[in-house]
């Protein structure tokens, strides 16, 4: 049995050009939608970001202002810290000070007393107040001639001695004094600058 193509080929031709327009234009509109899904999925997820760091902006801000007072806190505890740090070195090396300031009392005349001492390196100030402007001459003899013995000298501890000793080596040098101020009572205020002599006592 035949077939017979009632169809004219023009006709044919216009079908298949139409349903490739429609197959093409479906297509199209399928990947428009998908692409405008996933764009609109990006700006969304890109402002609730925003949005997010917005907020945590405001938070971050409000939390910096919340810690303001607690600031000077803060430096108090830094201060603190760096106070016991200092106490820890001095603990540390706390045999060795003990030491020097038994021997400064020794070379301090009983008619001086020191007020404020400071040493940086090996140099030394001290603010001083003597019993009379005599105490001054007495202050810089004692310091200038103050001697102690060395562990070469003597095999027990370091011991200090009296300036017409014999032995041992001076523990401070080039001793002076600047000037007085006298007070009402006949007492006298001054500072002394001296150099400690390194390696005698530790």
């Amino acid at each position: 049995m035949f077939k017979i193509n009632l169809i004219p080929e023009i006709k044919q031709q216009q079908q298949k050009t139409y349903r490739y327009n429609t197959m093409a234009t479906t297509v199209i509109i399928i990947v428009a939608i998908i692409v405008g899904v996933i764009v609109f999925g990006l700006l969304s997820y890109n402002l609730a970001k925003s949005r997010q760091l917005s907020d945590t902006n405001k938070d971050i801000s409000s939390v910096e202002q919340s810690l303001e007072p607690y600031k000077a806190l803060e430096e108090t505890v830094i201060t603190l810290q760096n106070g016991l740090t200092d106490i820890k070195q001095i603990i540390n090396g706390g045999s060795k000070w003990s030491k020097f300031f038994t021997e400064l009392e020794k070379a301090t005349p009983e008619d001086t007393q020191v007020t404020s001492f400071d040493i940086k390196g090996n140099e030394i100030t001290m603010d001083v107040t003597g019993k009379d402007v005599n105490s001054i001459d007495r202050f810089i003899k004692s310091f200038s001639n103050f001697k102690v013995k060395t562990e070469t000298e003597s095999t027990n501890e370091t011991e200090s001695v009296s300036a017409s000793s014999q032995g041992g080596k001076n523990l401070f040098q080039n001793v002076n004094v600047a000037g007085y101020s006298a007070k009402g009572d006949g007492k006298v205020t001054f500072q002394a600058k001296m150099s400690l002599v390194e390696g005698l006592l530790w």
